[in-house]
């Protein structure tokens, strides 16, 4: 999360220091905006019934992720014309993928070790949303193995997170610059 606010703030930043505003970002037209917040919707409330002990914490979360990958999906295709949204829709899939054929996110033993990132709650199982990577682990590759270490929070992220992150970064600043590039 530390890192994606990283990459937004800094997009901002840029986006300011390239003579762009945020009235021109506002004023991007993004069609189904309201999949958006299905897919938000979606994804917590996976996440609070899996906390509040209805059902599999597991089960629950990954039907979350479906509904919310189908709804990011859905807002994603019908908005590919956009700057940054290939991207987004390309980490998003990525993390869909390894989440479903795996069950849950696979963290890299080795990537949280050099964030300083503990991962016993994962290790224990108390954790549904994420795994331990491990030799049966299917397309480890697209898991949580880069290390992010952050002063306030380190954090290890999924190459699918660094394309969200690096796909938001580029609506934002595209879309700060987007009149002024019209002109």
């Amino acid at each position: 999360m530390g890192f994606a606010v990283i990459a937004l703030v800094g997009a901002i930043a840029v986006g300011y220091a390239l003579g762009g505003s945020w009235s021109r970002l506002t004023s991007l037209h993004l069609r189904w905006r309201r999949f958006v917040v299905a897919a938000v919707v979606a994804q917590g409330g996976g996440a609070l019934v899996g906390v509040l002990g209805y059902g599999d914490p597991r089960h629950t979360y990954v039907v979350g992720l479906a509904t919310s990958a189908l709804c990011a999906a859905a807002f994603c295709a019908r908005n590919l014309r956009v700057a940054g949204v290939p991207l987004v829709t390309l980490g998003l899939i990525s993390n869909a993928l390894v989440v479903a054929v795996n069950g849950a996110m696979p963290v890299s033993v080795v990537a949280a070790d050099r964030a300083d990132v503990p991962v016993i709650d994962i290790a224990a199982g108390h954790d549904s949303r994420h795994e331990i990577a491990d030799s049966r682990t299917a397309l480890r590759f697209l898991g949580d193995v880069i290390p992010v270490p952050l002063p306030a929070r380190s954090e290890v992220v999924s190459p699918g997170d660094v394309l969200v992150a690096a796909g938001l970064a580029e609506l934002i600043v595209m879309g700060m610059l987007r009149r002024r590039l019209d002109e």
